[in-house]
């Protein structure tokens, strides 16, 4: 396997690939740090499988997820991220992820994971496929952020991070009006009323 490692901390890259080596000992393994170094990778090579962090700098994850899986429909995408996986696993899924799994999970785990999506299956840890059947089961999820389009809730994201709508508008190459239009119903999905109220249920939610 042609695999690259996507992660803006040498020492989480280093531990990965560590894990790798010892499951996959075969394998060529290459390094990013942001999203423009690996589209840097990829003018250069094609991968079978990237492993991708959600928060690397100057780097829209969404972004960055949806041009691979535009342009290398090929490549597997396994999130190994340490954002909750209850709000942000099954964003990463909906999104086209092949995968999604926390940092914290043994190299065991990684392991599996990365066999499972490789054979053409998706992943999620035992406790995300819960709360994924669940919310199926009872046709409603218990978190509000549920309740937002991908797009909302990349906006939301943005705004909780204190970014303006104007930059905001500027980073998903959006108009002002429909960034500002999004922010509205963020606001209403949520039943909240300004950017202050966004930020404590953001934290309550472990939104980072």
């Amino acid at each position: 396997m042609k695999i690259l490692i996507a992660d803006d901390h040498s020492l989480v890259r280093y531990g990965l690939k560590l894990a790798l080596h010892n499951y996959f000992k075969d394998s060529q393994i290459d390094e990013s740090w942001d999203g423009t170094s690996v589209r840097a990778q990829f003018a250069l090579h094609s991968y079978d499988l990237l492993l991708l962090d959600l928060n690397m700098p100057e780097t829209d994850s969404t972004i960055l997820l949806q041009w691979i899986r535009e342009f290398h429909v090929n490549t597997k995408v396994l999130v190994v991220s340490m954002n909750d996986e209850s709000i942000f696993g099954k964003r990463a899924l909906q999104q086209g992820a092949h995968g999604y799994l926390e940092k914290d999970s043994s190299p065991e785990e990684l392991a599996k994971a990365i066999n499972t999506i490789m054979n053409g299956k998706r992943y999620a840890s035992s406790n995300l496929a819960n709360i994924l059947i669940n919310d199926t089961l009872t046709g409603k999820s218990a978190n509000p952020f549920d309740r937002l389009t991908a797009r909302e809730f990349q906006v939301a994201i943005y705004l909780a991070k204190d970014y303006s709508v104007t930059q905001i508008s500027e980073i998903l190459q959006v108009q002002y009006t429909s960034v500002n239009t999004f922010k509205r119903r963020i606001f209403k999905k949520l039943d909240i009323e300004n950017k202050s109220a966004l930020v404590r249920l953001a934290d309550a939610y472990n939104l980072g």
